[in-house]
């Protein structure tokens, strides 16, 4: 995947941060709104992408 740089919110427009997270499944890199808390990644940005184009998503209950 390419690399993927934000410097403004894709849902309000402010500034965002690069941080770390945890989760349920480990840990992940992502970028979080300081504004309005949005916090994206390259995989949401990619799940996304793929609803837009009209494409299902792959989800893990699926794969069982």
């Amino acid at each position: 995947m390419d690399k993927i740089f934000l410097t403004k919110c894709l849902r309000c427009g402010g500034a965002v941060a690069y941080d770390k997270f945890y989760g349920t499944h480990g840990q992940f890199w992502g970028w979080k709104c300081l504004i309005c808390g949005e916090i994206v990644d390259p995989v949401i940005l990619n799940n996304r992408q793929l609803m837009i184009d009209g494409r299902e998503i792959n989800t893990r209950r699926e794969r069982r």
